[in-house]
Protein backbone atom coordinates (compact mmCIF):
# COMPACT_ATOMS: atom_id res chain seq x y z
CA UNK A 1 0.00 0.00 0.00
CA UNK A 2 1.29 3.48 -0.92
CA UNK A 3 -0.06 6.93 -0.09
CA UNK A 4 -1.17 9.49 -2.66
CA UNK A 5 -1.40 13.24 -2.14
CA UNK A 6 -3.89 14.51 0.47
CA UNK A 7 -3.13 11.38 2.51
CA UNK A 8 -5.44 9.10 0.52
CA UNK A 9 -4.11 5.52 0.54
CA UNK A 10 -3.93 3.89 -2.86
CA UNK A 11 -3.07 0.32 -3.74
CA UNK A 12 -0.04 -0.24 -5.94
CA UNK A 13 -2.28 -1.90 -8.49
CA UNK A 14 -4.26 1.36 -8.73
CA UNK A 15 -1.30 3.05 -10.37
CA UNK A 16 -1.41 0.84 -13.43
CA UNK A 17 -0.98 -2.81 -14.32
CA UNK A 18 -3.51 -5.40 -15.47
CA UNK A 19 -6.44 -3.62 -13.76
CA UNK A 20 -6.19 -0.72 -16.16
CA UNK A 21 -6.25 -3.01 -19.20
CA UNK A 22 -9.36 -4.79 -17.87
CA UNK A 23 -11.11 -1.45 -17.37
CA UNK A 24 -10.31 -0.37 -20.91
CA UNK A 25 -11.70 -3.63 -22.34
CA UNK A 26 -14.86 -3.50 -20.22
CA UNK A 27 -15.45 0.14 -21.18
CA UNK A 28 -15.53 -0.80 -24.87
CA UNK A 29 -17.78 -3.78 -24.04
CA UNK A 30 -20.16 -1.45 -22.16
CA UNK A 31 -20.39 0.92 -25.13
CA UNK A 32 -20.93 -1.98 -27.55
CA UNK A 33 -23.71 -3.39 -25.34
CA UNK A 34 -25.43 0.00 -25.12
CA UNK A 35 -25.37 0.52 -28.91
CA UNK A 36 -26.58 -3.06 -29.49
CA UNK A 37 -29.37 -2.60 -26.96
CA UNK A 38 -30.45 0.75 -28.44
CA UNK A 39 -30.47 -0.46 -32.05
CA UNK A 40 -32.24 -3.72 -31.16
CA UNK A 41 -34.98 -1.92 -29.21
CA UNK A 42 -35.55 0.40 -32.16
CA UNK A 43 -35.81 -2.51 -34.56
CA UNK A 44 -37.95 -4.78 -32.35
CA UNK A 45 -40.27 -1.87 -31.36
CA UNK A 46 -41.66 -3.69 -28.31
CA UNK A 47 -41.61 -7.21 -29.78
CA UNK A 48 -40.48 -9.66 -27.03
CA UNK A 49 -36.97 -11.06 -27.60
CA UNK A 50 -35.27 -13.03 -24.85
CA UNK A 51 -31.75 -12.35 -26.14
CA UNK A 52 -32.23 -8.58 -26.05
CA UNK A 53 -34.73 -8.19 -23.19
CA UNK A 54 -32.90 -10.64 -20.93
CA UNK A 55 -29.31 -11.29 -22.06
CA UNK A 56 -28.26 -7.86 -23.36
CA UNK A 57 -30.36 -6.05 -20.76
CA UNK A 58 -28.71 -7.87 -17.83
CA UNK A 59 -25.22 -7.53 -19.34
CA UNK A 60 -25.69 -3.79 -19.88
CA UNK A 61 -26.29 -3.47 -16.12
CA UNK A 62 -23.57 -5.75 -14.76
CA UNK A 63 -20.69 -4.56 -16.95
CA UNK A 64 -20.98 -0.98 -15.56
CA UNK A 65 -21.35 -2.43 -12.05
CA UNK A 66 -18.11 -4.38 -12.59
CA UNK A 67 -16.37 -1.18 -13.72
CA UNK A 68 -17.56 0.61 -10.59
CA UNK A 69 -16.08 -2.10 -8.35
CA UNK A 70 -12.81 -2.11 -10.31
CA UNK A 71 -12.49 1.61 -9.60
CA UNK A 72 -13.24 0.91 -5.92
CA UNK A 73 -10.36 -1.59 -5.97
CA UNK A 74 -8.00 0.75 -7.82
CA UNK A 75 -8.62 3.53 -5.30
CA UNK A 76 -7.72 1.21 -2.43
CA UNK A 77 -11.28 1.10 -1.01
CA UNK A 78 -10.59 4.60 0.32
CA UNK A 79 -13.07 6.67 -1.70
CA UNK A 80 -16.49 6.47 -0.02
CA UNK A 81 -18.17 8.33 -2.85
CA UNK A 82 -17.03 5.60 -5.27
CA UNK A 83 -17.99 2.80 -2.84
CA UNK A 84 -21.50 4.18 -2.24
CA UNK A 85 -22.02 4.67 -5.99
CA UNK A 86 -20.86 1.09 -6.67
CA UNK A 87 -23.32 -0.28 -4.09
CA UNK A 88 -26.18 1.76 -5.59
CA UNK A 89 -25.40 0.59 -9.15
CA UNK A 90 -25.17 -3.01 -7.91
CA UNK A 91 -28.64 -2.84 -6.32
CA UNK A 92 -29.99 -1.40 -9.57
CA UNK A 93 -28.40 -4.27 -11.50
CA UNK A 94 -29.94 -6.80 -9.09
CA UNK A 95 -33.36 -5.24 -9.58
CA UNK A 96 -32.98 -5.30 -13.35
CA UNK A 97 -31.79 -8.93 -13.26
CA UNK A 98 -34.81 -10.00 -11.23
CA UNK A 99 -37.16 -8.13 -13.58
CA UNK A 100 -35.59 -9.65 -16.71
CA UNK A 101 -35.74 -13.21 -15.33
CA UNK A 102 -39.18 -12.99 -13.67
CA UNK A 103 -41.17 -11.18 -16.37
CA UNK A 104 -43.59 -13.15 -18.53
CA UNK A 105 -43.28 -13.75 -22.27
CA UNK A 106 -44.88 -10.41 -23.06
CA UNK A 107 -42.38 -8.53 -20.92
CA UNK A 108 -44.82 -7.92 -18.07
CA UNK A 109 -44.10 -8.25 -14.34
CA UNK A 110 -46.49 -7.63 -11.50
CA UNK A 111 -45.94 -4.13 -10.10
CA UNK A 112 -44.64 -3.49 -7.55
CA UNK A 113 -42.23 -6.41 -7.25
CA UNK A 114 -38.94 -7.42 -5.62
CA UNK A 115 -37.20 -5.68 -8.54
CA UNK A 116 -38.44 -2.32 -7.23
CA UNK A 117 -36.53 -2.88 -3.97
CA UNK A 118 -33.26 -2.97 -5.91
CA UNK A 119 -34.26 -0.02 -8.08
CA UNK A 120 -35.29 2.16 -5.13
CA UNK A 121 -32.18 1.34 -3.08
CA UNK A 122 -30.14 2.89 -5.89
CA UNK A 123 -31.22 6.38 -4.75
CA UNK A 124 -30.09 6.56 -1.11
CA UNK A 125 -26.69 5.16 -2.02
CA UNK A 126 -26.24 7.66 -4.87
CA UNK A 127 -27.25 10.47 -2.51
CA UNK A 128 -24.65 9.17 -0.05
CA UNK A 129 -22.11 9.11 -2.90
CA UNK A 130 -22.77 12.77 -3.74
CA UNK A 131 -22.43 13.76 -0.06
CA UNK A 132 -19.19 11.77 0.27
CA UNK A 133 -17.85 13.36 -2.93
CA UNK A 134 -18.43 16.85 -1.57
CA UNK A 135 -16.87 15.99 1.79
CA UNK A 136 -13.87 14.41 0.04
CA UNK A 137 -13.25 17.48 -2.08
CA UNK A 138 -14.11 20.19 0.44
CA UNK A 139 -14.31 18.63 3.88
CA UNK A 140 -17.79 19.93 4.69
CA UNK A 141 -20.77 22.00 3.60
CA UNK A 142 -21.34 25.73 3.52
CA UNK A 143 -24.61 27.57 4.10
CA UNK A 144 -24.61 28.85 0.53
CA UNK A 145 -24.39 25.29 -0.85
CA UNK A 146 -27.24 24.11 1.36
CA UNK A 147 -29.42 27.08 0.39
CA UNK A 148 -28.67 26.65 -3.32
CA UNK A 149 -29.52 22.97 -3.03
CA UNK A 150 -32.76 23.76 -1.19
CA UNK A 151 -33.86 26.32 -3.81
CA UNK A 152 -32.96 23.93 -6.65
CA UNK A 153 -34.78 21.09 -4.88
CA UNK A 154 -37.99 23.01 -4.33
CA UNK A 155 -37.97 24.49 -7.83
CA UNK A 156 -37.51 21.11 -9.51
CA UNK A 157 -40.08 19.58 -7.12
CA UNK A 158 -42.63 22.21 -8.14
CA UNK A 159 -42.12 21.50 -11.84
CA UNK A 160 -42.25 17.72 -11.36
CA UNK A 161 -45.35 18.08 -9.21
CA UNK A 162 -47.08 19.74 -12.16
CA UNK A 163 -45.84 17.13 -14.63
CA UNK A 164 -46.74 14.24 -12.32
CA UNK A 165 -49.95 15.82 -11.10
CA UNK A 166 -52.16 12.78 -11.91
CA UNK A 167 -49.82 10.32 -10.19
CA UNK A 168 -49.27 12.50 -7.13
CA UNK A 169 -52.95 13.34 -6.80
CA UNK A 170 -53.86 9.66 -6.69
CA UNK A 171 -51.07 8.73 -4.28
CA UNK A 172 -51.80 11.63 -1.88
CA UNK A 173 -55.58 11.31 -1.98
CA UNK A 174 -55.53 7.97 -0.22
CA UNK A 175 -57.56 6.43 -3.04
CA UNK A 176 -54.65 5.13 -5.08
CA UNK A 177 -53.21 1.67 -5.01
CA UNK A 178 -49.88 0.77 -3.47
CA UNK A 179 -48.48 0.49 -6.99
CA UNK A 180 -49.16 4.20 -7.63
CA UNK A 181 -47.39 5.13 -4.41
CA UNK A 182 -44.32 3.10 -5.41
CA UNK A 183 -44.44 4.62 -8.90
CA UNK A 184 -44.52 8.10 -7.35
CA UNK A 185 -41.47 7.28 -5.22
CA UNK A 186 -39.22 7.13 -8.27
CA UNK A 187 -39.59 10.76 -9.38
CA UNK A 188 -39.74 11.99 -5.77
CA UNK A 189 -36.42 10.33 -4.98
CA UNK A 190 -35.03 11.71 -8.23
CA UNK A 191 -35.98 15.19 -7.07
CA UNK A 192 -33.83 14.77 -3.96
CA UNK A 193 -30.76 13.43 -5.68
CA UNK A 194 -30.91 15.73 -8.71
CA UNK A 195 -31.51 18.74 -6.47
CA UNK A 196 -28.44 17.88 -4.40
CA UNK A 197 -26.29 17.48 -7.50
CA UNK A 198 -27.55 20.64 -9.18
CA UNK A 199 -27.25 22.58 -5.93
CA UNK A 200 -23.57 21.67 -5.78
CA UNK A 201 -23.12 22.45 -9.48
CA UNK A 202 -24.63 25.89 -8.86
CA UNK A 203 -22.02 26.75 -6.23
CA UNK A 204 -18.72 28.04 -7.71
CA UNK A 205 -17.07 27.71 -4.28
CA UNK A 206 -16.96 23.91 -4.53
CA UNK A 207 -14.36 21.83 -6.33
CA UNK A 208 -15.89 18.50 -7.18
CA UNK A 209 -13.19 16.89 -9.27
CA UNK A 210 -13.05 15.32 -12.68
CA UNK A 211 -15.98 14.49 -14.99
CA UNK A 212 -18.59 16.13 -12.75
CA UNK A 213 -20.70 16.81 -15.84
CA UNK A 214 -21.07 13.07 -16.55
CA UNK A 215 -22.48 12.49 -13.06
CA UNK A 216 -25.00 15.32 -13.43
CA UNK A 217 -26.03 14.30 -16.95
CA UNK A 218 -26.39 10.65 -15.93
CA UNK A 219 -28.62 11.44 -12.98
CA UNK A 220 -30.74 13.86 -15.01
CA UNK A 221 -31.30 11.25 -17.71
CA UNK A 222 -32.21 8.64 -15.09
CA UNK A 223 -34.67 11.14 -13.59
CA UNK A 224 -36.24 11.74 -17.00
CA UNK A 225 -36.62 7.98 -17.44
CA UNK A 226 -38.25 7.64 -14.03
CA UNK A 227 -40.75 10.43 -14.77
CA UNK A 228 -41.70 8.72 -18.02
CA UNK A 229 -41.97 5.40 -16.19
CA UNK A 230 -44.30 6.86 -13.53
CA UNK A 231 -46.61 8.40 -16.14
CA UNK A 232 -46.68 5.24 -18.23
CA UNK A 233 -47.43 3.14 -15.17
CA UNK A 234 -50.31 5.46 -14.26
CA UNK A 235 -51.94 5.71 -17.66
CA UNK A 236 -51.14 2.58 -19.65
CA UNK A 237 -48.76 0.35 -17.75
CA UNK A 238 -45.05 -0.07 -18.40
CA UNK A 239 -43.81 -2.65 -20.92
CA UNK A 240 -40.26 -3.95 -21.14
CA UNK A 241 -38.47 -3.85 -24.47
CA UNK A 242 -39.35 -0.26 -25.30
CA UNK A 243 -36.88 2.56 -26.01
CA UNK A 244 -37.39 3.73 -22.41
CA UNK A 245 -35.09 0.88 -21.31
CA UNK A 246 -32.26 2.44 -23.37
CA UNK A 247 -32.73 5.77 -21.56
CA UNK A 248 -31.90 4.15 -18.21
CA UNK A 249 -28.94 2.34 -19.78
CA UNK A 250 -27.61 5.63 -21.19
CA UNK A 251 -27.83 7.22 -17.73
CA UNK A 252 -25.86 4.31 -16.29
CA UNK A 253 -23.21 4.62 -19.01
CA UNK A 254 -22.72 8.31 -18.17
CA UNK A 255 -22.42 7.51 -14.45
CA UNK A 256 -19.76 4.96 -15.35
CA UNK A 257 -17.77 7.56 -17.28
CA UNK A 258 -17.89 9.73 -14.17
CA UNK A 259 -16.56 7.01 -11.88
CA UNK A 260 -13.82 6.08 -14.36
CA UNK A 261 -12.52 9.62 -13.97
CA UNK A 262 -12.29 9.23 -10.19
CA UNK A 263 -9.52 6.62 -10.36
CA UNK A 264 -7.17 9.43 -11.45
CA UNK A 265 -8.49 11.98 -8.96
CA UNK A 266 -7.08 10.77 -5.67
CA UNK A 267 -6.30 14.34 -4.54
CA UNK A 268 -8.44 17.45 -4.42
CA UNK A 269 -8.98 18.55 -7.97
CA UNK A 270 -10.45 21.54 -9.69
CA UNK A 271 -14.01 21.47 -10.91
CA UNK A 272 -14.76 21.36 -14.57
CA UNK A 273 -16.46 24.32 -16.26
CA UNK A 274 -19.98 23.23 -15.30
CA UNK A 275 -21.54 26.31 -13.76
CA UNK A 276 -25.19 27.17 -14.31
CA UNK A 277 -27.41 29.77 -12.61
CA UNK A 278 -29.52 26.93 -11.20
CA UNK A 279 -31.06 28.78 -8.22
CA UNK A 280 -32.17 31.60 -10.53
CA UNK A 281 -33.67 29.07 -12.97
CA UNK A 282 -35.44 27.34 -10.06
CA UNK A 283 -36.97 30.66 -8.92
CA UNK A 284 -38.22 31.36 -12.45
CA UNK A 285 -39.70 27.86 -12.58
CA UNK A 286 -41.41 28.45 -9.22
CA UNK A 287 -42.90 31.73 -10.45
CA UNK A 288 -44.08 30.02 -13.64
CA UNK A 289 -45.87 27.35 -11.60
CA UNK A 290 -47.58 30.03 -9.49
CA UNK A 291 -48.71 31.88 -12.63
CA UNK A 292 -49.93 28.60 -14.12
CA UNK A 293 -51.96 27.98 -10.95
CA UNK A 294 -53.95 31.17 -11.65
CA UNK A 295 -54.98 29.86 -15.08
CA UNK A 296 -55.60 26.17 -14.49
CA UNK A 297 -56.06 23.71 -11.67
CA UNK A 298 -52.86 22.04 -10.49
CA UNK A 299 -52.03 19.98 -7.43
CA UNK A 300 -51.70 21.82 -4.12
CA UNK A 301 -48.31 20.21 -3.57
CA UNK A 302 -46.94 21.96 -6.67
CA UNK A 303 -48.19 25.32 -5.37
CA UNK A 304 -46.58 24.70 -1.97
CA UNK A 305 -43.24 23.78 -3.59
CA UNK A 306 -43.35 26.80 -5.91
CA UNK A 307 -44.19 29.27 -3.12
CA UNK A 308 -41.43 27.82 -0.92
CA UNK A 309 -38.95 28.17 -3.78
CA UNK A 310 -39.67 31.86 -4.25
CA UNK A 311 -39.65 32.55 -0.51
CA UNK A 312 -36.44 30.64 0.18
CA UNK A 313 -34.66 32.38 -2.70
CA UNK A 314 -34.75 35.60 -0.68
CA UNK A 315 -32.66 34.03 2.10
CA UNK A 316 -29.38 33.58 0.16
CA UNK A 317 -29.91 37.03 -1.34
CA UNK A 318 -30.07 38.57 2.13
CA UNK A 319 -27.11 36.52 3.34
CA UNK A 320 -25.02 37.49 0.32
CA UNK A 321 -25.98 41.14 0.80
CA UNK A 322 -24.79 40.96 4.41
CA UNK A 323 -21.59 39.22 3.32
CA UNK A 324 -21.03 41.86 0.63
CA UNK A 325 -21.49 44.63 3.19
CA UNK A 326 -18.93 43.04 5.51
CA UNK A 327 -16.58 42.50 2.57
CA UNK A 328 -16.81 46.16 1.53
CA UNK A 329 -16.17 47.29 5.10
CA UNK A 330 -13.13 45.05 5.22
CA UNK A 331 -11.89 46.37 1.88
CA UNK A 332 -12.25 49.97 3.05
CA UNK A 333 -10.27 49.14 6.18
CA UNK A 334 -7.55 47.49 4.09
CA UNK A 335 -7.43 50.48 1.73
CA UNK A 336 -6.98 52.83 4.68
CA UNK A 337 -4.17 50.69 6.05
CA UNK A 338 -2.49 50.53 2.65
CA UNK A 339 -2.76 54.31 2.26
CA UNK A 340 -1.17 54.78 5.67
CA UNK A 341 1.60 52.34 4.79
CA UNK A 342 2.17 54.12 1.48
CA UNK A 343 2.44 57.49 3.22
CA UNK A 344 4.84 56.03 5.78
CA UNK A 345 6.90 54.49 2.96
CA UNK A 346 7.07 57.79 1.07
CA UNK A 347 8.07 59.70 4.20
CA UNK A 348 10.72 57.11 5.01
CA UNK A 349 12.11 57.21 1.46
CA UNK A 350 12.23 61.01 1.57
CA UNK A 351 14.05 60.97 4.91
CA UNK A 352 16.53 58.31 3.79
CA UNK A 353 17.26 60.12 0.53
CA UNK A 354 17.88 63.40 2.35
CA UNK A 355 20.19 61.63 4.78
CA UNK A 356 22.09 59.98 1.92
CA UNK A 357 22.74 63.29 0.19
CA UNK A 358 24.78 64.67 3.12
CA UNK A 359 27.50 61.95 3.14
CA UNK A 360 27.47 61.88 -0.67
CA UNK A 361 28.19 65.59 -0.82
CA UNK A 362 31.07 65.07 1.61
CA UNK A 363 32.44 62.12 -0.39
CA UNK A 364 32.36 64.00 -3.67
CA UNK A 365 33.90 67.10 -2.10
CA UNK A 366 36.88 65.25 -0.64
CA UNK A 367 37.36 63.24 -3.85
CA UNK A 368 37.51 66.51 -5.77
CA UNK A 369 40.06 67.93 -3.29
CA UNK A 370 42.20 64.82 -3.57
CA UNK A 371 42.10 64.92 -7.38
CA UNK A 372 43.25 68.59 -7.23
CA UNK A 373 46.23 67.61 -5.07
CA UNK A 374 45.06 69.22 -1.85
CA UNK A 375 46.05 66.12 0.10
CA UNK A 376 49.43 65.73 -1.51
CA UNK A 377 50.76 64.27 -4.72
CA UNK A 378 48.80 61.33 -6.12
CA UNK A 379 50.12 58.87 -8.66
CA UNK A 380 48.49 58.37 -12.04
CA UNK A 381 47.09 55.03 -10.84
CA UNK A 382 45.60 56.80 -7.81
CA UNK A 383 44.01 59.41 -10.08
CA UNK A 384 42.33 56.61 -12.08
CA UNK A 385 40.93 55.12 -8.89
CA UNK A 386 39.62 58.50 -7.72
CA UNK A 387 37.89 59.02 -11.09
CA UNK A 388 36.14 55.66 -10.65
CA UNK A 389 35.03 56.69 -7.16
CA UNK A 390 33.82 60.06 -8.47
CA UNK A 391 31.94 58.43 -11.35
CA UNK A 392 30.12 55.98 -9.07
CA UNK A 393 29.41 58.67 -6.50
CA UNK A 394 27.82 60.63 -9.33
CA UNK A 395 25.68 57.60 -10.26
CA UNK A 396 24.65 57.16 -6.63
CA UNK A 397 23.75 60.83 -6.34
CA UNK A 398 21.59 60.59 -9.48
CA UNK A 399 19.81 57.57 -8.01
CA UNK A 400 19.19 59.42 -4.74
CA UNK A 401 17.85 62.41 -6.68
CA UNK A 402 15.55 60.13 -8.69
CA UNK A 403 14.23 58.46 -5.55
CA UNK A 404 13.70 61.85 -3.91
CA UNK A 405 11.80 63.11 -6.97
CA UNK A 406 9.56 60.04 -6.99
CA UNK A 407 8.87 60.51 -3.29
CA UNK A 408 7.95 64.16 -3.81
CA UNK A 409 5.64 63.30 -6.70
CA UNK A 410 3.85 60.79 -4.43
CA UNK A 411 3.26 63.25 -1.59
CA UNK A 412 2.11 66.80 -1.03
CA UNK A 413 5.75 67.84 -0.89
CA UNK A 414 5.83 67.27 -4.63
CA UNK A 415 3.57 70.26 -5.32
CA UNK A 416 4.78 72.03 -8.46
CA UNK A 417 5.30 75.74 -8.90
CA UNK A 418 3.04 77.41 -11.46
CA UNK A 419 4.83 79.92 -13.63
CA UNK A 420 5.05 80.63 -17.37
CA UNK A 421 7.64 78.39 -19.04
CA UNK A 422 8.93 78.91 -22.59
CA UNK A 423 9.47 75.41 -23.97
CA UNK A 424 11.68 76.62 -26.83
CA UNK A 425 14.14 78.12 -24.36
CA UNK A 426 13.85 75.11 -22.08
CA UNK A 427 14.66 72.64 -24.88
CA UNK A 428 17.66 74.74 -25.91
CA UNK A 429 18.92 74.48 -22.33
CA UNK A 430 18.44 70.70 -22.39
CA UNK A 431 20.36 70.42 -25.69
CA UNK A 432 23.26 72.53 -24.38
CA UNK A 433 23.53 70.49 -21.16
CA UNK A 434 23.54 67.16 -23.05
CA UNK A 435 25.77 68.26 -25.93
CA UNK A 436 29.01 66.96 -24.32
CA UNK A 437 27.40 63.57 -23.61
CA UNK A 438 26.09 63.32 -27.18
CA UNK A 439 29.49 64.31 -28.59
CA UNK A 440 31.22 61.63 -26.51
CA UNK A 441 28.94 59.05 -28.14
CA UNK A 442 29.10 60.56 -31.64
CA UNK A 443 25.37 61.23 -31.64
CA UNK A 444 23.91 64.36 -33.22
CA UNK A 445 21.10 66.33 -31.52
CA UNK A 446 18.71 68.14 -33.88
CA UNK A 447 16.09 70.62 -32.64
CA UNK A 448 13.22 71.75 -34.85
CA UNK A 449 11.41 74.60 -33.08
CA UNK A 450 11.68 77.59 -35.45
CA UNK A 451 8.77 80.04 -35.48
CA UNK A 452 7.01 78.15 -32.69
CA UNK A 453 5.67 79.95 -29.65
CA UNK A 454 5.02 77.50 -26.86
CA UNK A 455 4.48 78.90 -23.39
CA UNK A 456 3.00 76.64 -20.77
CA UNK A 457 2.28 77.03 -17.07
CA UNK A 458 4.35 74.82 -14.81
CA UNK A 459 7.55 74.11 -12.92
CA UNK A 460 10.54 74.84 -15.15
CA UNK A 461 12.97 72.86 -13.02
CA UNK A 462 10.83 69.70 -13.07
CA UNK A 463 10.03 70.04 -16.79
CA UNK A 464 13.71 70.47 -17.58
CA UNK A 465 14.39 67.30 -15.58
CA UNK A 466 11.72 65.39 -17.55
CA UNK A 467 13.00 66.44 -21.00
CA UNK A 468 16.60 65.87 -19.91
CA UNK A 469 15.76 62.32 -18.81
CA UNK A 470 14.03 61.52 -22.10
CA UNK A 471 16.74 63.03 -24.30
CA UNK A 472 19.53 61.45 -22.22
CA UNK A 473 17.86 58.05 -22.64
CA UNK A 474 17.56 58.60 -26.41
CA UNK A 475 21.29 59.42 -26.69
CA UNK A 476 22.27 56.52 -24.43
CA UNK A 477 20.43 53.95 -26.55
CA UNK A 478 21.52 55.35 -29.93
CA UNK A 479 24.63 53.79 -31.53
CA UNK A 480 27.54 55.90 -32.80
CA UNK A 481 26.74 57.91 -35.88
CA UNK A 482 23.05 58.08 -35.01
CA UNK A 483 20.88 61.08 -34.27
CA UNK A 484 18.29 62.33 -31.79
CA UNK A 485 15.66 64.76 -33.03
CA UNK A 486 13.56 67.06 -30.87
CA UNK A 487 10.45 68.35 -32.64
CA UNK A 488 8.20 71.05 -31.20
CA UNK A 489 4.73 71.64 -32.58
CA UNK A 490 2.07 74.01 -31.25
CA UNK A 491 -1.59 73.05 -31.64
CA UNK A 492 -4.81 74.88 -30.77
CA UNK A 493 -4.67 74.35 -27.02
CA UNK A 494 -1.59 72.21 -26.50
CA UNK A 495 2.03 71.84 -27.45
CA UNK A 496 3.48 68.53 -28.62
CA UNK A 497 7.13 67.58 -28.20
CA UNK A 498 8.53 64.51 -29.95
CA UNK A 499 11.94 63.05 -29.08
CA UNK A 500 12.90 60.76 -31.96
CA UNK A 501 16.02 58.59 -31.94
CA UNK A 502 17.62 56.07 -34.29
CA UNK A 503 18.56 53.75 -31.47
CA UNK A 504 18.12 50.07 -30.65
CA UNK A 505 14.36 50.38 -30.14
CA UNK A 506 12.19 48.61 -27.59
CA UNK A 507 10.62 45.12 -27.87
CA UNK A 508 6.88 45.39 -28.49
CA UNK A 509 6.01 43.36 -25.37
CA UNK A 510 7.97 45.82 -23.19
CA UNK A 511 6.39 49.07 -24.43
CA UNK A 512 3.26 48.96 -22.18
CA UNK A 513 5.51 48.46 -19.12
CA UNK A 514 8.00 51.26 -19.76
CA UNK A 515 6.56 53.73 -17.26
CA UNK A 516 6.60 51.30 -14.36
CA UNK A 517 9.06 51.97 -11.58
CA UNK A 518 12.36 50.10 -11.86
CA UNK A 519 11.28 48.50 -15.14
CA UNK A 520 13.96 48.17 -17.82
CA UNK A 521 13.44 46.89 -21.35
CA UNK A 522 14.71 43.37 -21.94
CA UNK A 523 17.19 44.39 -24.66
CA UNK A 524 18.63 47.11 -22.39
CA UNK A 525 19.28 44.47 -19.76
CA UNK A 526 20.74 41.96 -22.22
CA UNK A 527 23.18 44.59 -23.58
CA UNK A 528 24.08 45.70 -20.03
CA UNK A 529 23.18 49.34 -20.61
CA UNK A 530 23.39 51.05 -17.19
CA UNK A 531 20.24 52.52 -15.63
CA UNK A 532 17.84 52.30 -12.67
CA UNK A 533 14.49 52.07 -14.46
CA UNK A 534 13.20 55.20 -12.69
CA UNK A 535 13.75 57.77 -15.45
CA UNK A 536 10.57 57.21 -17.44
CA UNK A 537 8.47 56.78 -14.29
CA UNK A 538 9.69 60.21 -13.13
CA UNK A 539 9.00 61.73 -16.55
CA UNK A 540 5.47 60.39 -16.59
CA UNK A 541 4.84 61.67 -13.07
CA UNK A 542 6.01 65.17 -14.01
CA UNK A 543 4.04 65.24 -17.26
CA UNK A 544 0.83 64.02 -15.60
CA UNK A 545 1.29 66.54 -12.78
CA UNK A 546 1.30 69.27 -15.46
CA UNK A 547 -1.97 67.97 -16.95
CA UNK A 548 -0.21 66.39 -19.93
CA UNK A 549 0.09 62.97 -21.53
CA UNK A 550 3.01 60.84 -22.68
CA UNK A 551 3.21 57.88 -25.07
CA UNK A 552 5.89 55.76 -26.70
CA UNK A 553 6.09 54.21 -30.18
CA UNK A 554 9.06 52.01 -30.97
CA UNK A 555 10.34 49.46 -33.45
CA UNK A 556 13.14 47.20 -32.28
CA UNK A 557 16.33 47.82 -34.26
CA UNK A 558 14.99 51.03 -35.88
CA UNK A 559 14.30 53.58 -33.16
CA UNK A 560 11.90 55.11 -30.64
CA UNK A 561 9.60 58.13 -30.57
CA UNK A 562 8.44 59.60 -27.27
CA UNK A 563 5.47 61.97 -27.61
CA UNK A 564 4.70 64.47 -24.83
CA UNK A 565 1.64 66.70 -24.96
CA UNK A 566 1.26 69.62 -22.55
CA UNK A 567 -1.54 72.21 -22.32
CA UNK A 568 -0.66 75.73 -23.42
CA UNK A 569 -0.86 78.57 -20.92
CA UNK A 570 -4.24 80.29 -20.93
CA UNK A 571 -4.32 83.95 -21.85
CA UNK A 572 -6.13 86.21 -19.42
Amino acid sequence: MVVAREGVPVSREARGGPGLAIIQVLTWVMLALFLTFLIALAILNGTPNSVINVGVSIASQWVPAALFWLVVYRTGFARWDVIFAAIGVTFSALGDTYYALAMDKTGQLEFPSVADIGYLLFYPFMIAAVIALIRHQRGGFSRSVLLDSAVASLGSAAVLAVVLSPVLTDSLSGQSSFSNIVAALYPLLDVIIVAAVIGVAASPSLEVGRRWGFLVAGLLILAAGDVAYALLEHYAGYEAGTPLDAVWTLGLVLLTFWVLGQQRTLEKGSRSAFLLPVPAIAVVAGLAVLVLATQTEITALAIVFAAATVALAAVPMMLRQAMLSRLLDGQRSVVRQLEELDRAKSEMMSTVNHELRTPLTSIRGYVELLMEGEGGAITDEGQKMLRVVDHNADRLENLVNDMLTMSRLDTASGALSSRPVDLVSLLDTVEISLRPFAKSRDVEILIESEDVEAVITGDRKQLERAFTNITHNAIKFTPEGGSVGIELEAEASAVVVRIIDTGIGIPERDVPLLFGRFFRASNAQSEAVPGTGLGLAIVRGIVVAHGGAISVASTEGIGTTVRIELPLATVG
